[in-house]
């Protein structure tokens, strides 16, 4: 099995990073600062979305328009900040409707309890508009593993049962199958594909061909979280719906980098974190289970109204008290990803991303295992510095070049860079220097 992934040690604030006194200084400074101290974060809220509607409508140089959009971010301007795909950061309103949320439950809990598990039911709404589903078929999760358990623990499927899984799936997505596999005998098989690879079908085939009588699930990821690899997912769905079998789909990466249509996509279940890409609040998922397929699983945490088939996707989220804020929170992400709207914010991404791809390509000794081919390729990059250890370089480009990128493993030695729409092309030119620089001068 593959090594568990190791995070780098180093964190800003650290003797390597901005100190703690700068940082505070900092957010007592900024309008954070008037936040803590008892501002109007709901105003403030309110601003920041209307400037970003303000910069969308007045035709801004491309530049310029993103320049705006940064400045909604409490992000150091020293910060490269480019690990999206562990976790993004929150936007001013985002950030602004965390505060305020817990100091309105502190202030008044009952009625402000009230109108935050309403919420429940405006966030199902949202989130069924942002990825064109249902409200009846979105639960609310806390994050992707979570909802991949979901789907694998309310299954019922016999031993000998196959699912097709890819050999590059996060342990989220990966582990409750196993433990399907160990407590009731289902085989779980992890297919490899090129790395990387060339075109869609080449991992269809590899798909097609391991397909038996006894497979009754495919579960991938839409974007492979080592390398970055985008999967032909809507592909899948159509090689298997005809065949009876099942989709789930581990979109951790995508909702939030690209322009997500579950109609259009055609899979059973998505499961997703909008606080890596959407900028919400660590803490909230969501669950997309097809309406058609809803009847096939079980509930995993059963509370009132759990065998309400009439409730929809939300009979599977019964969790009882939720932390309210957040779901306000996320809402407030949404809103901004809308105000910005989520085909320019694909656009940007892949901009960044093809840069990085360009820069780094030129530079010998790199190899990059991001495909050259639009449909398999996204806002994560992985490559490997040959002679160099992953985890020494990430560790240098912060310390170096205040470049905050990860690392992974899975035998490929691998740099993980998230290219985001707050990113810049300066920010991408100087990771890509700061590798030209560590060929050049090692990594000490």
């Amino acid at each position: 099995m593959p090594e568990p992934l190791r995070e780098t040690v180093l964190e800003p604030g650290t003797a390597a990073g901005v100190s703690r006194r700068r940082f505070l200084g900092a957010v007592a400074a900024g309008s954070a600062g008037a936040l803590l101290a008892g501002g109007t974060p709901r105003v403030e809220a309110r601003a920041s979305i209307t400037a970003i509607e303000q910069a969308q409508g007045d035709a801004l140089p491309e530049e310029d328009f993103w320049s705006r959009v940064r400045r909604e971010f409490l992000i150091s301007d020293e910060l490269a900040y480019m690990n999206s795909g562990t976790l993004g950061p929150m936007p001013r309103p985002v950030f602004y409707a965390v505060v305020d949320g817990y100091r309105a439950l502190a202030s008044d809990p009952g009625r402000e309890n009230a109108r935050q598990v309403k919420a429940q039911d405006d966030l199902r709404q949202e989130l069924a508009a942002f990825v064109n589903a249902d409200p009846g078929e979105v639960a609310l999760t806390r994050n992707t593993t979570e909802g991949m358990s979901f789907i694998a623990n309310g299954l019922d499927l016999k031993p000998g049962d196959e699912v097709l899984c890819t050999f590059h799936e996060h342990p989220g997505g990966l582990e409750p199958w196993k433990i399907k596999a160990k407590r009731y005998g289902v085989v779980v098989k992890e297919l490899p594909f090129p790395i990387p690879a060339s075109d869609p079908a080449e991992i269809l085939n590899l798909f097609e061909d391991a397909i038996t009588p006894r497979t009754r699930v495919i579960s991938v990821s839409h974007v492979t979280f080592p390398t970055g690899c985008m999967l032909p997912v809507r592909q899948l769905a159509a090689l298997a719906r005809p065949r009876g079998i099942l989709t789930l789909v581990d979109g951790a990466h995508a909702i939030g980098m690209m322009d997500l249509d579950m109609q259009d996509l055609g899979v059973d279940f998505y499961a997703s974190s909008p606080y890596k890409w959407a900028g919400a609040p660590v803490g909230t998922g969501f669950l997309y289970m097809r309406r058609e397929s809803q009847d096939r699983v079980w509930p995993t945490v059963a509370s009132m109204g759990w065998d309400d088939e009439e409730a929809g996707a939300q009979r599977y989220d019964r969790l009882s008290q939720r932390a309210g804020p957040l779901l306000l929170a996320t809402l407030a992400a949404l809103e901004f990803q809308n105000a910005i709207g989520r085909g320019r914010i694909e656009e940007r991404v892949r901009a960044l991303a093809a840069r990085l791809r360009e820069r780094i390509r030129a530079t010998p000794g790199v190899t990059l295992y991001a495909s050259e081919n639009p449909e398999l390729c996204c806002g994560l990059t992985g490559f490997a510095l040959e002679g160099f250890d992953r985890i020494e370089v990430v560790d240098t480009l912060w310390r170096r070049n205040r470049v905050w990128v990860r690392e992974t493993d899975y035998g490929l030695n691998t740099v993980r860079v998230s290219t985001h729409h707050y990113n810049t092309p300066e920010q991408v030119d100087r990771l890509a220097d700061g590798i030209h620089d560590i060929f050049k001068e090692g990594t000490i």
